[in-house]
């Protein structure tokens, strides 16, 4: 057989792997893996095209050749191989891949031998083919329509969240094939499947690019432009609108890194399209921000559903803020509207409630450090022109002193200054000013005094303070401790 007779009797095949080839290079949505494993599966089209024509071939010789025998069972295997290559295009397989592979590891000594087991077929001395008589005459059959259905099953599960209408186009496709495979086998006509593979693998690679141009690259939930459409599209049948907002995810990048940031949204993304996803379709549309919209669900189930998507999360180290809105006039963008704002309302407490758990634990850790340490905060604030603002003695600082609270002990320099010792008042106030007005920031607050308490004792006290200041030297903060030491010095003594 002529290389132009080849060519002209896969015409239409070649014609169509060739643009498809040359379309790889202008991709922009899908992986360069991607692209890569279609490249693959266009060679192993044409190169089984190439084998079933000369295999065809050797059937016109009169006696039976090696070639024949090699070539049958290479072309019974290419199409389960084909199959497996259309599968790692979309990358639906991710785990336990090797498996896929031992049904086809399983079939190759068994085809290979079939020449001399006559398990499934075998050759006569006139070069005749012959089927085996029983089932497993159709193993070959069985082999591909068994990577078919597994195909079918996982493409449904991985693009579930899409809807039917999505998914359409290429499972009408496989299942017209597989009709047509069928009827070619129950007529027993015998042909090339090559041309076949061809249109498939592009309808195929024309859906798998309207799936990847309507996703979120990141978490492969619905991206932004699907949102639109759909919000429009759809309005006549959303029934209730969420709105989701992840918290930290700016604190998360900084501290952990960009990667650390990319799986806590993917890890959000799983935990809201976990469980039940019938009338339910979630999008990426902004950094930390997720919508989802439900078809024909009533309230209490977006509420139960919402619950469930809390309760995933939970099991997670993320959080996320969520509002809902029911959808009654079909004003789809109003609802998301309200739905907005009810998000950022449980955001608002989450985060107020998280700053006070952390707030409530450092006082916490504070207080035990002054309890320990027998010692007691106080702090003082400066405006702009450096002039004392307002002054904060903390609860152990007056608790040392006898006081309890604010009360008795006012948050002003005088309920301090005014029980020093006469002897001790001026060194310990100049002291003080000094640091103030040091706009070097070279001297620090260190001094000892004695302090009459509540009671009226005269204790004696070791006080620090550093002073924060502004670009300009002007003081800012002044921050400070002092521990009681009139034990210590009495033993010194």
């Amino acid at each position: 057989m002529s290389i132009a007779r080849l060519t002209l009797s896969n015409y239409i095949m070649i014609a169509e792997m060739l643009g498809l080839w040359m379309m790889l290079d202008s991709n922009v949505h899908l992986k360069k893996r991607t692209i890569k494993i279609t490249r693959t599966v266009i060679i192993l089209i044409f190169l089984e095209s190439v084998c079933w024509t000369i295999e065809r071939w050797t059937r016109e010789i009169g006696y039976l050749t090696t070639t024949r025998i090699i070539l049958t069972p290479t072309i019974y295997l290419l199409h389960p191989i084909i199959m497996l290559g259309i599968m790692d295009m979309a990358e639906i397989v991710k785990k336990n891949r090797l498996l896929l592979y031992l049904p086809i590891i399983i079939s190759a000594p068994l085809l290979y031998t079939s020449q001399w087991t006559h398990l499934v077929y075998w050759f006569d001395e006139n070069n005749l083919y012959v089927a085996a008589d029983s089932p497993m005459r159709y193993y070959p059959y069985f082999l591909f329509m068994l990577y078919v259905m597994y195909f079918v099953g996982v493409f449904t599960l991985r693009y579930a969240h899409y809807g039917t209408a999505e998914r359409r186009g290429i499972l009408v496709s496989i299942f017209a094939a597989t009709i047509g495979v069928v009827c070619h086998l129950v007529l027993e006509i015998d042909v090339d499947y090559s041309t076949l593979f061809a249109s498939l693998l592009l309808i195929y690679y024309l859906s798998l690019y309207i799936l990847t141009s309507k996703e979120d690259t990141l978490t492969h939930l619905l991206n932004r432009q699907c949102y639109y459409y759909d919000s429009d599209k759809l309005k006549n049948q959303i029934s209730a609108v969420v709105s989701v907002d992840m918290n930290d995810l700016k604190k998360i990048n900084d501290s952990e890194g960009h990667d650390a940031g990319d799986k806590a949204l993917k890890t959000v993304a799983e935990c809201l399209v976990k469980g039940k996803n019938k009338g339910k379709k979630v999008y990426r549309i902004g950094g930390d921000e997720y919508a989802i919209f439900y078809l024909g669900r009533s309230e209490e189930e977006v509420q139960n559903d919402i619950e469930i998507m809390k309760a995933y999360l939970s099991e997670t180290k993320y959080v996320c803020a969520f509002g809902y809105e029911m959808v009654n006039d079909k004003d789809v963008e109003a609802a998301m509207t309200r739905a907005d704002s009810q998000m950022y309302a449980n955001k608002a407490i989450l985060k107020d409630t998280n700053e006070r758990r952390i707030a409530a634990h450092k006082e916490a850790t504070i207080r035990v450090m002054h309890e320990a340490l027998g010692s007691g905060m106080w702090g003082m604030e400066f405006d702009e022109e450096g002039h004392m603002a307002s002054v904060e003695w903390s609860p152990e600082f007056r608790k040392m002193l006898g006081y309890t609270d604010e009360n008795d002990f006012p948050n002003e320099l005088e309920s301090w200054s005014d029980l020093l010792h006469p002897d001790d008042k001026e060194y310990v106030l100049k002291e003080f000013n000094d640091t103030v007005s040091d706009y070097s920031g070279q001297k620090n607050y260190d001094v000892e005094y004695r302090l009459k308490v509540k009671s009226g004792e005269w204790r004696r006290f070791h006080a620090i303070g550093r002073l924060l200041r502004r670009d300009n030297g002007v003081p800012l903060s002044y921050v400070g401790m002092f521990v009681d030491i009139t034990e210590r010095r009495s033993r010194e003594l």
